[in-house]
């Protein structure tokens, strides 16, 4: 059976008038195909588990970052600046691997592509595991990138099956419910992290600081080191065996298309329309913000408390904090979109909220300055789910380059927590955090002020019950 999802363009966005289109095809088409015109298909339960538990190794992948300073600042005996390039490397894969992923995704499909990109991330953790065994700090980070181009191939192939499962006004609930099992990793990886790897991260801590003896120091920080092995070793291993069941899932590939007129279907696919350039580059300017100030309040929440003098083996866990707080946020935005108001409007809400809360975190001191860093989650976890879609509504053939540019947009953060080092120290700790957090939420605000102001005609054909369908996120 063939199965075309389509959906017109709208006039309100500038959009020409035709149709983007998402086909789901088996690899033997039936004699009797089926199409079904601007409605979604329905996911399958067992397409939207396999998706949730895909997004929750990303976050797996993502969120050890945090941890993995805390480790490499230790084992391998770096300064603040040097310890920070760990996010720096993993993100900038995100800018330098989104058009080859893109790019591979097209050419060996999407369930060859997620395969490859669980083996990629599984070399990775054997990498950096056998690299800080020998306390071998550039091939860490070499191994990191392979990890971080991994992440960035499985998430460029994974997202057509999330977006395009449904209507554009509730593109923010599905990809929130991914979101959750994301973050749901935010939680749980940080905590097993911080009990096998940073077990000893107190004690050996102490023991350097009253040790002299070059030996002795050098006996500690090994043993340190080594506590990695194993759990990354494990790691891998899950990654590859779920590499090899995708292998027997069948998974039905996808293919873009759009049914536009002539004038405009003979041009590039990568000639982008002027109508929405701004809605996409402004789009990806917001994730590029977000992606890094997200990346500070739960990457740099350790060593932000390290700063304000909190105990070490409390501060390893702080991590978690921010995405309970992330939890929070996608089940209220789950309940309130769209039933008490638009993405676009929670959006408003959530970069408002940051701003507060980023000028809390300046304004006061120790835990209740870590708390409301925190709460930062909060803001953040609906701000992918409401930003991604918009960025590339209606793009049709052109989907799968705007989806580039969006995953490019995640390298803010490997810039914002490298540049929050750089001003915290040359200044403050408390006012780099405000320097970056507040400008940044108040872009986010702007954007979705104008974008919701954009998207209005459409929104109020929408509710008045007239036929309006709004092209799929993919």
């Amino acid at each position: 059976m063939h199965v075309t999802i389509c959906a017109a363009h709208d006039d309100d966005v500038g959009m020409p008038q035709g149709s983007s289109c998402m086909t789901f095809a088996p690899s033997r088409p039936s004699p009797m195909p089926l199409t079904m015109p601007h409605r979604p298909v329905p996911a399958p339960a067992g397409l939207v588990a396999l998706m949730g538990f895909l997004f929750f190794i990303i976050g797996v992948m993502t969120w050890l970052n945090g941890p993995l300073i805390a480790f490499a600042r230790l084992s391998f005996s770096l300064d603040e600046n040097t310890t920070f390039l760990i996010p720096t490397v993993f993100y900038s894969a995100h800018l330098l691997g989104a058009f080859p992923s893109a790019w591979v995704t097209g050419r060996v499909g999407a369930k060859a592509g997620m395969m490859l990109a669980l083996l990629g991330m599984a070399g990775g953790c054997v990498g950096f595991a056998a690299c800080s065994a020998a306390r071998f700090y550039p091939g860490g980070l070499a191994a990191l990138f392979v990890t971080g181009c991994g992440v960035t191939l499985l998430g460029i192939t994974i997202n057509p099956y999330v977006t395009g499962m449904g209507p554009f006004h509730t593109a923010a609930r599905r990809i929130a419910i991914m979101g959750l099992c994301n973050k749901g990793a935010g939680i749980i990886a940080p905590v097993i992290f911080g009990k096998t790897t940073l077990r000893t991260l107190g004690s050996t801590t102490r023991a350097l600081g009253v040790t002299t003896d070059p030996g002795q120091r050098a006996v500690l920080i090994s043993h340190f080191a080594h506590q990695i092995v194993i759990p990354y070793l494990v790691l891998a291993a899950g990654l590859a065996i779920t590499a090899l069941s995708i292998r027997f899932i069948s998974l039905p590939p996808l293919h873009f298309h759009v049914d536009e007129p002539q004038q405009d279907a003979s041009r590039p696919a990568t000639d982008l329309p002027r109508s929405w350039r701004p809605q996409l580059w402004l789009g990806a300017a917001c994730l590029f913000l977000y992606v890094g100030v997200e990346a500070i309040a739960g990457d740099a929440i350790g060593t932000y408390g390290d700063h304000l003098g909190l105990d070490i083996d409390n501060t390893k866990f702080f991590t978690s904090l921010t995405f309970c707080m992330m939890i929070v946020g996608y089940v209220c935005g789950l309940i309130m979109i769209p039933r008490v108001m638009s993405q676009l409007s929670y959006l408003a809400f959530a970069a408002a909220v940051g701003v507060i809360l980023s000028g809390g975190a300046v304004l006061t001191t120790g835990m209740t300055s870590v708390l409301c860093m925190a709460a930062l989650g909060f803001s953040d976890a609906m701000m992918w789910p409401s930003l991604y879609p918009v960025a590339i509504r209606g793009l049709g053939r052109r989907t799968l380059h705007g989806t580039a540019i969006t995953v490019m947009a995640v390298s803010g953060g490997a810039v914002l927590p490298k540049l929050f080092v750089w001003l915290a120290t040359t200044y403050d700790f408390t006012i780099a955090f405000g320097g970056i957090l507040i400008p940044s939420y108040l872009f986010i605000l702007s954007y979705s002020l104008w974008a919701a102001r954009r998207d209005a005609p459409a929104t109020r054909e929408r509710l008045s019950g007239n036929p309006v369908t709004q092209p799929p996120a993919l």
